[in-house]
């Protein structure tokens, strides 16, 4: 199994809002800075997998519009790396959204008229993911009110071409490729575990924003939609990935970073970043 962190683009600036639940005197030196708004440099983007006979997109980043988007570089480049990779538009079979925030959904068309960008791959998302952005409880919060006009058409999209692949809790796509449930930064957020030779990758989504998350999971970002739900999903998540000696990658994390994950002598999970799979 191969797995390819692809970038959609890169921002820097600061991040108070990923350590919320912590004084930045608890959080600083764990991140080693010593200001709060020390500039974090945020990939956005997703994984390709390849090797179990199937093409499969964790996310799709931001999507053709990414270039509006103030500060960052290589803005909207998904296709252009994965096309680097010898991977092109119609090679892709299927795609896990592991949610629907706009940043991570961009891609699933590729123009305003509602072409899909990747027009043979079946789009799994989570059941709880697809009501929430498409039913009334999304205009409570008036941030996902304005996301779900950029969500809504990509799922319609998709949708209307007879690829949108609902599930419900976790799903198994092949031997090598399980869908983890993994609810809290959004109503259905989900993970995505992919084994080979006896050893484990978790793509892990937005549950974590810093590799420090995976030791400390009550820091949380501001923008979780159940705080107490992402905490335990990150508790568990991180669990297992010890409980495995499994590797952690994240789509925000900067290109490369893989994150070890293990136990100290306490029992308590300890996290190692990395620049190679151990």
């Amino acid at each position: 199994m191969r797995i390819s962190h692809v970038s959609d683009g890169v921002a820097r600036g600061p991040r108070r809002y990923w350590f919320t639940g912590a004084e930045p005197g608890e959080w600083m030196p764990a991140v080693g800075v010593t200001d709060p708004d020390t500039p974090f440099t945020m990939t956005f983007g997703g994984f390709a997998v390849t090797g179990d006979g199937h093409v499969t997109l964790v996310d799709t980043g931001w999507g053709h519009r990414a270039a509006e988007k103030p500060g960052m570089t290589g803005a909207g480049e998904m296709p252009a790396r994965l096309a680097a990779l010898g991977i092109g538009p119609e090679d892709v079979d299927r795609i896990v959204q592991t949610h629907l925030h706009a940043d991570h959904c961009g891609w699933l068309i590729k123009d305003d008229d509602g072409t899909l960008t990747f027009p043979n791959a079946a789009v799994h998302v989570n059941e709880r993911e697809l009501a929430y952005w498409t039913g009334d409880e999304v205009d409570a919060i008036p941030t996902n009110r304005v996301m779900a006009d950029a969500v809504r058409p990509r799922l319609e999209a998709v949708a209307d071409a007879g690829l949108l692949r609902p599930f419900d809790g976790g799903l198994e796509l092949s031997d090598e490729v399980t869908v983890l449930p993994t609810h809290g930064h959004t109503p259905g957020h989900v993970s995505v575990a992919v084994e080979s030779g006896g050893r484990m990758a978790i793509l892990a989504g937005d549950l974590v924003h810093h590799p420090v998350h995976v030791e400390h999971p009550c820091w949380l970002p501001s923008i979780d939609h159940d705080p107490a739900r992402s905490v335990r999903s990150r508790e568990r998540i991180a669990a297992l990935a010890a409980d495995r000696g499994a590797v952690i990658l994240a789509p925000h994390f900067p290109i490369p970073t893989v994150v070890g994950v293990d136990r100290g002598p306490d029992g308590r999970v300890r996290a190692t970043v990395g620049h190679d799979v151990p």
